[in-house]
This record gives C-alpha cells, structure tokens and sequence, in this order.
C-alpha cells in the first residue's frame, strides 16, 4: 500500500489540474470542459482503489472534500459576482476581440488620423523650422526664392491700308540715317506674321532683419527696351541675353506683416507709385534711384489698413559723362488714399494724383556739323512721340539722329474701385494724363510743321470680373478696357509695350481672358485692337495667348 504523503502528492496534483483547468475553461471558449476534468478525476481515483492504493473510503473522502471546497468557491464568486456588479451599474462592457480585428482597426484609424496629423505637424515644423537651423547656414533660413515664366504665341495683324512709309527711329539713329538704315528704315506695317515669345525672371530676397531687406533679379529681354522683358524667339538657337532686372535695399518702419509709416528703398526696384493701367509706365519698367513712402493709417492696425500716403523718389535716366549738368533725371511724386470698408474688407477703394518730372530728355539741335550734343538724343524709343533731326549736317541731307521734340511734365490721376462678394470681385480702373510741359509753338519751330492741335492728353478706362486672383485651377478673369494717348501725353518708350506694337498716338480696346489650369499656373489670351488718333494710317491688332507660370 502506498504511503499517505504520495496519496496526497496524487490527490494534489489532480486537484492542481482541477483548479487550473476551471479559470481556463471559464476564459476560452475552445477549452476542455468541467464534465471531462470531472470524469477524468474520478476514474483516477477508482484506479487508485482497485489497485489498492487507497481504500474506497478514503477516495469517498477526498470526494467530498471536493466538492464541499468546490460548493464554498462557487458561493463566495457568486458573492464577489454580486458585489462588483452592483458597483459596476451602467459600465459598459467591452467583449473580447481577436487579435486581428484589433490589427485591422488600428490601421484604419491610422489611416484616417494619418493626413490630419502629418498636416499639422509639417505646418508647425515649417513655422518653427524644425531642423533647419542645424542643417543650413543661418543665412538661407532668411532667403526667398521667387520667378515666373511666360511662353507666348503671338499674332500680329496689320490693316491693309496702312502706310508703308513710317519711319523706323531706332533702326535710323543706330545707322546713322535714312540712307543706312536700308530696307530698315520703315516700321513694318503691311506683312502680318506670327511669332513667339518669351519671358523669364528669377529673384531672391533676403530679409536680413526684420525690417530691412535686400533683393536681386535677372530678367530676359533686350537690354536696352525698359518697358519688355520679353524676347522674340528665333535666334539661330543661339542663347538669349539676361540681365540685372533688379537690386535693391528696402527698410520699413515696421517688421513685415505691420502697417508700417516710413519706408524707402535704394537701387532697381519695382515700380513705387499705384499705376492700376499702363498709360504712363509698362509693367516691366524698374526704376533705378531712390523711393520714399510716408503714410497715415486709420482703420484696425493690420498691415493693409486704411490710409493715406505720400511718395517721392528721384531717378537718374542716363548719366552724360563730362556733362554731368545735363543728366537726364525723372524726379516725381504722388498723393493718394487707399480706403478698405465693409465685411471683411468687401470694397476697396484708391486714388491718387502723381506729378513726374522728366528733366532734359527732350533733344537740342547741335551747332551745324557737330556731334556734341548727339548725347540729347534718347538711348530707344517707341512709336508716337515727335522727333526733329539734331544732326544738323550742312554736307549730307541723310545723315539723322533723331531726339524728342516735346518736354514731359506729366500730371497723372488714378483710381481704382473694387468690390467683392462670395468668391468674385468685380473692379473699375481708370486713369488720365496730361503734359502740362507741351509747347506747340516750339515743337512747330524744330520740326518745321504745322502742328494743328495739342498732343497732350490721354486716358485709359477698364472694367472686370471674376476671381480677384487666378492663380489656382478653376478660377477665371475677364477684362475689357478702351485706350486713347495722343502723340505726346506720355514719354513713348515707358508705356504699354504692347498695345499698337508699344508708345503714343493709338486709339482703340483690348480684351483679356484669364484662367487658371493648375495651382500658381494660368493661361491668358488677349486681343488688343488699335489705330492711329492723327496722321498716316497705321491700324494694328495683336492676339497673344500667354503660358503662365510662377514659384
């Protein structure tokens, strides 16, 4: 017979399986159930009797042990059932969920929570520039890169009956006559043709402190033409000229992003007055000199708020080595308002009355068969102006140079009105000059003609609608404007480039279609249909369509 101690090592270890396998069979559905277990430790215990390790009694004993052990832990778990569930009334209970599910659901949420976070985290490391400071030179962290491109398709169509005999200007003085110039001589307005185009500009700025900046831009373009950077395709697939478009140091009162009541900038920069048309100055013309701004704000502070302004600025044309008393200068100034009222700015109002002094760029006839005051006559022109022969050769009636017979006093308003609801706007513009330097009497002794009215005055209206700015797929402009510039209003090679083949003495409208076929991408087609207000005939129109792009 077997000793008592290995009863109880035999009795233990079933009933250690017994309370093993009950909280398992509780847990997981696949477990073997209380029924077997139950069974199975019966049938040992039978065994035991039958083989005389124990007696009947003994294993009737342990039996009821058990079960009387097993009657108390079911009473007090359905006492500590009770208690808990009292305690825990109205929790939710949350069922068990395999592993896989558990997989799937999480990477669902990542999925959804993915775009929302990683947006958020790149704009506040763009804001607080995470990594750069450590990566780059302090120096890049404060530079911007800006440029466009323009690809244009261009016609240009001439009336049939125009004058052939329009002289050329640039080509006469660059020969030296009429007789060199050749075949050049006139303007070509017979033979329309179709062309095309470009303009590339490439920029940095660097913002050295928080109100002083300096910047650089190159720019294509002939060299001499200060209203274009435009250049006509076609040569022998030879490269094309680029030049210091701008440069320039800029300093504000106030750190971007404030309204700020003083600034001024030095060197080429872009234009400082508001010209909302191109009647006096092209889009593409720099000035090189300096520029002051002072304004009185009114309204809730921010950077565009509510003013009035003055500025002035001096700007040397052409520099006369020798003759320094002779440089050529424009010295200029405008008044004006800049109003913004209604919800969230809805209309937006500015006016101003500008004053540009073109000082000594008009020509003076040499003493006969000298060359020393050749430097009065201009560097390029457009076509418009009057012109009269300083050359004054006693021995060759064909040698010409050509210079402008009027001076340029330029009174110049403008005004601008826009209003804007839901995602549109719809805007006015107008503009009006007046040469209060022109002198009939003395442009008739120059050019010995008659000179039967003023050539003073000039004007451009326009009116459009659509999204203020297109600059993103979808969104769309349309303008219609009429233009009227007698000969002498406005200095011929600074005005609109484009309208008439670019100057004075044009009468006529243009349309403009814009729309926006990617983001910072948008084609634009213009029809610009012009005539001449006095002498010989010399109807013009363009078509342009333009690929734009910026970054």
């Amino acid at each position: 017979m077997v000793s008592g101690h290995r009863i109880r090592r035999v009795f233990g270890l079933a009933a250690l399986m017994l309370i093993a396998q009950s909280p398992a069979a509780r847990a997981a559905s696949e477990q073997q159930s209380l029924e077997e277990l139950r069974n199975t430790v019966i049938n040992l215990l039978r065994a035991l009797v039958d083989q005389g390790v124990m007696t009947r009694e003994k294993a009737e004993q342990l039996v009821k042990q058990a079960q009387d052990k097993a009657a108390a832990d079911a009473a007090l778990a359905a006492k500590n059932a009770a208690e808990t569930a009292k305690s825990e009334e109205g929790a939710v209970r949350v069922p068990y969920v395999p592993q896989i599910v558990k997989d799937e659901i999480s990477k669902q949420v990542a999925e959804e929570v993915k775009p929302g976070v990683v947006a958020s985290v790149v704009e506040q490391a763009k804001s607080e520039r995470w990594g750069v400071p450590g990566a780059l030179p302090e120096w890049l962290t404060r530079v911007r890169v800006f440029g466009d491109v323009t690809v244009r398709a261009q016609g240009d169509l001439y009336s049939s009956d125009n004058s052939n005999t329009i002289f050329d200007v640039n080509a006469i003085n660059q020969a030296g006559g009429y007789l060199k110039a050749g075949n050049a001589v006139f303007l070509d307005t017979t033979h329309d043709q179709g062309r095309f185009r470009l303009r590339a500009r490439l920029g940095v700025e660097d913002a050295i402190s928080p109100t002083l900046t300096a910047g650089l831009r190159l720019a294509s373009g002939t060299l001499l033409d200060p209203a274009s950077e435009s250049q006509t395709l076609g040569a022998g697939l030879g490269r094309y000229t680029v030049g210091l478009d701008q440069a320039y140091i800029r300093w504000n009162s106030e750190p971007q992003g404030q309204f700020s009541n003083f600034s001024a900038v030095g060197g080429r920069f872009v234009s400082p007055w508001f010209t909302p048309t191109e009647l006096v100055f092209a889009r593409d013309v720099q000035f090189d000199g300096t520029a002051a701004t002072v304004r009185l704000g009114f309204g809730d502070g921010s950077a565009d708020e509510s003013h009035v302004f003055f500025t002035a600025g001096a700007f040397p044309i052409q520099e006369i080595p020798m003759v320094n008393r002779d440089n050529k200068w424009l010295v200029a100034g405008q008044l004006g308002t800049d109003l913004r009222w209604g919800s969230d700015d809805g209309q937006h109002l500015r006016f101003a009355a500008a004053y540009y002094d073109f000082l000594r760029i008009n020509g003076r006839l040499n003493t006969p068969d000298s060359t020393l005051l050749n430097y009065t006559a201009p560097l390029f022109v457009g076509y418009g102006n009057t012109v009269f022969n300083i050359a004054n050769s006693t021995t060759d009636s064909t040698i010409a140079l050509l210079a402008l017979a009027a001076r340029f006093r330029v009174a110049d308003l403008a005004a601008s009105y826009e209003f804007n609801f839901a995602r549109y706007s719809a805007a006015v513009v107008a503009e009006g000059v007046k040469n209060l330097a022109y002198d009939r009497a003395e442009i008739a002794a120059l050019t010995g003609q008659t000179v039967p009215k003023s050539e003073d005055i000039g004007y451009v209206a326009e009116l459009s609608f659509g999204d203020p700015a297109v600059l993103d797929y979808g969104k769309w402009r349309s303008r219609v404007g009429y233009r009227y510039v007698r000969a002498d209003a406005v200095v011929d090679s600074l005005t609109d480039a484009d309208f008439h083949g670019r100057g004075t003495n044009a009468r006529g409208y243009y349309l403009v279609e814009e729309l926006g076929v990617a983001r910072n991408t948008w084609f634009r087609l213009r029809y610009l249909s012009a005539n001449e207000v006095d002498g010989l005939r010399y109807g013009y129109d363009i078509v342009q369509l333009d690929l734009n792009a910026r970054f």
